[in-house]
């Protein structure tokens, strides 16, 4: 017999999330800025991340470590912008637009679309084009 309890836990719900639920936890996550706190919650173990300029990310702790680089060399937190979901079939797509001071590049206005594919109630693929 399962533990109902277990079945309440919060990494639980997001197993079982559909993919509506899924792009919209996700949307409410990139505009907080938790970009971390949503490919945790929401990203597969073998995640494919595409950037804009075709390198590719395979894997989640590749993926993540990625960001948090990316994140670690913001001198301060980015005003965002992120569109609603839309979604058809496995895919959902947003719109995401990010001002932000990197410590390299300096002063960056990102605007992206970002492709989402969702597999076993997960994100299993996604690619940036800008």
């Amino acid at each position: 017999m399962i533990n109902s309890l277990h079945l309440q836990s919060p990494i639980h719900q997001y197993l079982t999330m559909n993919i509506t639920e899924i792009a919209n936890r996700l949307v409410e996550l990139c505009r907080k800025g938790e970009f971390v706190q949503a490919e945790q919650e929401l990203y597969s173990a073998d995640v494919v991340h595409v950037e804009f300029d075709g390198t590719v990310f395979k894997g989640f702790d590749e993926v993540l470590q990625k960001e948090v680089k990316f994140l670690e060399q913001l001198k301060a937190t980015p005003a965002i912008e992120v569109s609603e979901p839309l979604i058809a079939g496995n895919y959902f797509s947003i719109t995401m637009r990010m001002q932000c001071e990197h410590n390299v590049r300096g002063k960056m206005d990102i605007n992206e679309i970002v492709i989402y594919k969702v597999a076993d109630g997960k994100i299993g693929y996604l690619q940036c084009f800008m």
